[in-house]
């Protein structure tokens, strides 16, 4: 695809029809067996679907594999291959082409619209990727998001699964563990049986000579305790210290289930994934050995953590929404750390993010030029990403979308009292909205609306709605530099005048920003008042009770910024 743009009934309805209006089909339930016995060689995966046609067909395309690598001839001969397919127990043809990211189903006889039928189908491929030499005998589906045939984006279902694998190794999965008994047919392999009942995106799997830890999440606000597992390995393989790693996933699972609305999983566990990075999957955790005190470890574990709400309770609707996924649950991250350590370890992450925007882009060959934040504006997703940009995704996905909802904190709080609850009402009142669906940038953006219009900071300002703010922040790319300068004159009565200016340089003539500024009287007393700029700068008068020790523009970096500068007069 070389360009595409909307179309003219697009821009009449003042709308976009997402991609999971034309799906056929809603997949409700998966019933699949994993033979994992010979896994150096093969997958083998028999699943049984259970559908509802959303439309007539005679037509579906089923994806699999749809993200392995054409450079080095995964997609050709990792793929898995379709051995078998029934529809309704007949049975019916395919095609799948040897590069082809899936396979379409043809019928004889159309399937009607709301009419319920059953997919039978069995694949097998070199699917199972081996880990290296210090994870010896460890192994992990060669892309945990495209194992299973799947149907539209990020359609939901319930899922029984069963592996089969040679006794010596163990399976963690997605789901509760029901079972796990020797295979009556096979005296060396063993069979393992998870379920997941709840309506969920994707799950995955790992197979390794896995160490079991437990523990149990006791919630503090008294609801039932579930198990929390970490799927290690032996010490002399590899020394992980899986007491910190529980702690820190009861921790962060517990802090976000306070702030976000129940966690709604039967069970909560990691596997060791010895890729370098890690996913977070609905119950399940794929992390690698991230055991350390330091804050980037529990921004990361709270952040694998976090996607249990941002991506699995709510998904992203498209690729353009995927910062409802990534930023979220990095900004959750920074929140966290910020808990677990101190506000200083916070800022810090902070800072590193603001900072990150400035960055020159990599390219494949080394640092290009200019900066990441030019690169494009969060809405372009993973289309974000080119072989002369390819840390811009993460930067404007991870970074950027973290501190838009840093911004979004700070808008919706009382800067008079210091109450930033109503952020969090607003972010649970969002997962409760979008429940086990998926969620588009614009959905978002309403409720932060709705809340948005009961807070001071609207009232005082006359602000309707955050239309601007996702507007300039969402689907601009200006980085504006601030400064303030300032005064401060007594008063007959004790009382002081600040005044000043603050000015928005490198932002278009009509950017608009609410800024704190913080006044510190020592004793650990301050105040933060909200300065409203429109165009390059804008004049303010502040009164206050007492002379301050210390004025600051923005010291806890609320606001999108390069430069933040504050200047007495």
């Amino acid at each position: 695809m070389w360009t595409a743009f909307y179309s003219l009934d697009d821009y009449q309805r003042g709308s976009v029809e997402y991609s999971d209006k034309n799906d056929l089909i809603d997949i409700q339930n998966y019933d699949m067996v994993l033979d994992l016995r010979d896994h150096k060689k093969h997958l083998n995966l028999k699943s049984r679907i259970d559908a509802q046609a959303l439309a007539t067909f005679r037509v579906l395309d089923l994806k699999v594999g749809e993200d392995l690598s054409d450079d080095d001839d995964w997609r050709l001969n990792k793929q898995l291959r379709v051995k078998s397919l029934k529809v309704n127990g007949n049975d019916a043809p395919f095609v799948q082409e040897d590069w082809e990211g899936g396979f379409a189903v043809f019928l004889s006889d159309p399937i009607s619209a709301r009419s319920k039928f059953v997919l039978e189908i069995e694949l097998d491929g070199d699917f199972i990727e081996d880990a290296n030499d210090e994870y010896s005998n460890c192994h992990y589906p060669r892309s945990n998001q495209s194992w299973f045939p799947r149907h539209g984006y990020l359609d939901r279902a319930t899922f029984n699964l069963t592996y089969r694998h040679p006794k010596k190794l163990h399976i963690a999965s997605s789901g509760l563990r029901i079972s796990e008994d020797p295979d009556p047919e096979d005296k060396d392999a063993v069979v393992t049986k998870y379920q997941m009942a709840q309506p969920v995106p994707l799950v995955t799997f790992a197979l390794a000579p896995f160490q079991r830890h437990a523990d149990t999440i006791n919630w503090d606000n008294g609801a039932a305790p579930i198990p929390l597992e970490f799927n290690s390995l032996s010490s002399e393989r590899k020394a992980v210290n899986e007491k910190f790693i529980l702690q820190e996933m009861s921790n962060s699972v517990r802090y976000f289930n306070a702030l976000f609305g129940a966690y709604p999983y039967p069970a909560f566990s990691a596997a060791l994934h010895p890729f370098g990075f890690g996913q977070g999957f609905p119950s399940l955790l794929m992390i690698p050995s991230a055991d350390d005190g330091r804050k980037q470890t529990y921004q990361f574990i709270a952040h694998e953590t976090a996607h249990q709400w941002w991506g699995g309770i709510v998904a992203w609707r498209s690729y353009r929404d995927q910062w409802l996924s990534e930023g979220f649950a990095e900004y959750s991250g920074i929140l966290f750390t910020g808990r677990r350590l101190n506000v200083e370890a916070q800022n810090d992450l902070l800072r590193w993010t603001r900072n990150s925007l400035t960055e020159p882009p990599s390219t494949v060959t080394g640092l290009g030029k200019g900066r990441l934040v030019d690169v494009g504006p969060i809405i372009l997703g993973h289309r974000l990403f080119t072989r002369k940009t390819t840390d811009a995704y993460e930067a404007l996905i991870y970074a950027k979308g973290a501190l838009v909802l840093r911004m979004l904190h700070f808008l919706l709080s009382d800067p008079q009292t210091g109450d930033y609850q109503p952020f969090f009402d607003m972010m649970t009142d969002f997962v409760n909205r979008y429940r086990n669906k998926t969620a588009s940038t614009d959905n978002f953006r309403l409720v932060a609306n709705e809340h948005f219009a009961r807070s001071p900071i609207a009232r005082t300002f006359n602000i309707p709605n955050l239309n601007w703010l996702f507007k300039q922040e969402v689907y601009e790319t200006a980085l504006p530099s601030y400064e303030l300068q300032y005064q401060i004159k007594d008063q007959p009565d004790g009382k002081v005048i600040v005044s000043g200016t603050i000015s928005q340089t490198n932002a278009p003539n009509d950017w608009i920003m609410v800024l704190p500024v913080k006044f510190s009287f020592g004793e650990k007393q301050m105040a933060i008042a909200p300065v409203l700029v429109t165009g390059p700068y804008s004049v303010f008068q502040i009164y206050l009770p007492a002379r301050p020790k210390k004025v600051e523009l923005d010291p806890e970096h609320w606001i999108i910024a390069d430069k933040v500068t504050t200047t007495a007069k």
